[in-house]
């Protein structure tokens, strides 16, 4: 009996729905600046995201945030 890998190739998804409703999806790549904040876009509309080193969520940033 083989056994199946636990998350195979799991990746999130979301939809323009949840980006409106402020539930977006970071993407697997992203930057982390001198201060050590975290910086990359939302899979889904692109808008500019930031984690702070203390929080664990990511929040909208840049023109529209």
């Amino acid at each position: 009996m083989a056994s199946e890998p636990a998350n195979p190739g799991r990746r999130a998804t979301g939809s323009l729905a949840d980006c409106r409703a402020e539930r977006h999806v970071a993407a697997a790549k992203f930057t982390v600046d001198a201060s050590g904040v975290q910086m990359c876009r939302c899979r889904v509309c692109g808008c500019e995201l930031r984690r702070l080193p203390s929080l664990r969520r990511w929040f909208r940033s840049g023109m529209m945030g």
